[in-house]
């Protein structure tokens, strides 16, 4: 008889306990996490992210003046669409590698169930959302570190990138659970482009819908201070935070997760984004009241700086402008007889802005309420001790800004009064206006001509942050821009015609005569349009 010997079938493995699964989360999280800060694709979108702004201080056009809120706007903008979307596809691409590779039978061998797998894909978005906050913060840092920056950098706001980043790379992973093709991924970043755009149309920059979308800008045009625009970046921050969870709810509930964890996610999901949804789009209490203080008694919430015998006033968090102006306002005084370089009451600058012309829908007042502002601001100098102050923008730092600052510092020098807006310059003095502006440095002749190209019907000289420039016909502005190649013979004229030249009554022939240059004929209309006193 023959013995046979019987083999035991070898023992089933005891899955593992949960802080085995635990410590294989993790590691899964850290190995991906590292694959997606080394995908192309993402080190692609963070040089395509800081390539524009290191591109301009290579160039020399960066501008030394940023205001700090509206380049995080910037910031948001960008990295959206960039930084965004590519963890959307890395993040697609990492969730459908088994399947692409037509392995996904052999992952039901791991220690990892399904769920805790696409967790591990969750956490490693942690990674690119790090990075987005990385490449931010060395963006902001330099502008903030800037001596002409103003106004502070909103934390909130600076999160946010990093915030859009896992809302993408979350979407990303729930559309490679929800549909295997790695084509859905291209086509949702597409529909991002879209809500971007829908994001910046004046017709929703205006109505509450805007904060619902990823990403909102204000609802000024220009730099704002603080206090009067509705940016509510914290409560945003937690509406993104809460679609995110959201998100990673659906991707643990179609990847068959506990009930409880699932639950937890949506109730702390729906929490968040109900909550921060409806706050955000509620106006905060006093803004009204905040935005009439500033529009209309600017000088009542102002810091003043004197330097020399000028007088700078500005908002809060402005200050940084000051030297700018201060170089403007000398380069102008330098080209003006030293009579007229002190006449009439001490010279002042004031910062103003007009929320009503810069919104995005745009201004809708007219010349008689340009006027009755101008004047209600002139009262308010005089009580402030400031009498026929120089008007400013809350935007700085090109071109066109220095020589709309020009443009107001030497009509107050020509005038011994402010310009009080609503007609347009004419006769001499608007002639030696504009010569004065472009005389003055290479500056203000860059923002003169560049004004120039860009002028219809008159050579207005405003920037885009304040709608009360001074404009002049392109008749006046002709012969003006033609002296500025005879600035040598010119000069000497200037100072010995000063009082003829800056009289309101005295024409335009006439500055012709003493220059020797050609002046156009009247126009049939020229005569019907109403000038500066």
């Amino acid at each position: 008889m023959t013995a046979t010997s019987t083999v035991a079938a070898p023992a089933r493995p005891m899955p593992p306990s949960r802080n085995g699964r635990r410590q294989a989360l993790l590691a899964l999280a850290r190995f991906e996490s590292v694959r997606m800060l080394r995908h192309p694709l993402t080190i692609a979108a963070a040089l395509l992210f800081l390539a524009p702004w290191l591109w301009d201080w290579l160039a020399g056009s960066a501008n030394r003046y940023p205001v700090l809120p509206d380049e995080l706007i910037t910031i948001n903008l960008l990295a959206l669409p960039i930084l965004g979307g590519s963890a959307l596809i890395v993040a697609n691409l990492v969730t459908l590698r088994a399947h692409r590779h037509k392995v996904d039978p052999s992952y039901d061998v791991l220690v990892l169930p399904p769920a805790w797998r696409v967790g591990g894909f969750l956490l490693a978005l942690l990674s690119l959302a790090a990075l987005t906050l990385l490449l931010v913060a060395v963006r902001v840092g330099v502008s903030a570190a800037l001596p002409g920056a103003a106004r502070s950098v909103d934390v909130a706001a600076m999160l946010t990138p990093s915030a859009l980043t896992l809302l993408l790379g979350a979407t990303g992973v729930l559309s490679g659970v929800l549909i295997r093709s790695v084509l859905i991924a291209p086509l949702v970043v597409l529909l991002v482009l879209v809500l971007e755009f829908l994001a910046i149309t004046p017709m929703l920059i205006e109505t509450g819908w805007r904060f619902l979308l990823p990403v909102y800008i204000s609802d000024f045009t220009v730099p704002v201070p603080a206090g009067v625009s509705d940016r509510p970046a914290a409560r945003h921050l937690v509406y993104l935070v809460g679609i995110t969870v959201l998100l990673a709810a659906a991707v643990l509930a179609r990847a068959n997760a506990r009930r409880q964890v699932v639950a937890g996610g949506l109730v702390v999901g729906l929490i968040l984004a109900v909550g921060g949804g409806l706050t955000q789009s509620r106006p905060d209490p006093g803004l009204a009241a905040a935005r009439a203080t500033v529009e209309d008694r600017p000088a009542s919430i102002q810091s003043c700086e004197i330097r020399g015998d000028v007088t700078y006033c500005f908002f809060e968090g402005f200050d940084g402008f000051v030297p700018g102006w201060d170089a403007v306002v000398t380069s102008v005084r330098a080209v003006v007889p030293a009579s007229a370089a002190s006449s009439g009451p001490p010279l002042a600058v004031r910062q103003r802005t007009s929320l009503d012309a810069i919104t995005a829908g745009g201004w809708t007042g007219s010349t008689a309420e340009d006027r009755r502002r101008v004047a209600a601001w002139k009262v308010e100098d005089v009580a402030a001790g400031t009498p026929e102050a120089v008007q400013v923008g809350t935007a700085w730092g090109d071109d066109r800004a220095a020589a709309a600052l020009a443009a107001g510092v030497a009509y107050r020098l020509m005038a011994a009064k402010a310009y009080d807006g609503g007609s347009l310059l004419c006769g001499a003095r608007a002639a030696l206006l504009v010569w004065l502006v472009g005389r003055a440095s290479p500056t203000t002749l860059a923002g003169l001509r560049s004004l120039d190209e860009s002028s219809t019907g008159g050579l207005s000289l405003s920037d885009m942050s304040f709608m009360y420039g001074i404009a002049a016909s392109d008749r006046a502005a002709a012969p003006a821009l033609e002296l500025l190649e005879r600035a040598a013979e010119v000069a000497p004229l200037v100072e010995r015609h000063w009082a003829e030249l800056t009289a309101p009554d005295t024409p335009l022939e006439r500055f012709g005569a003493i220059f020797g240059v050609p002046i156009q004929p009247l126009a049939p209309d020229d005569d019907t349009l109403p000038c500066v006193p």
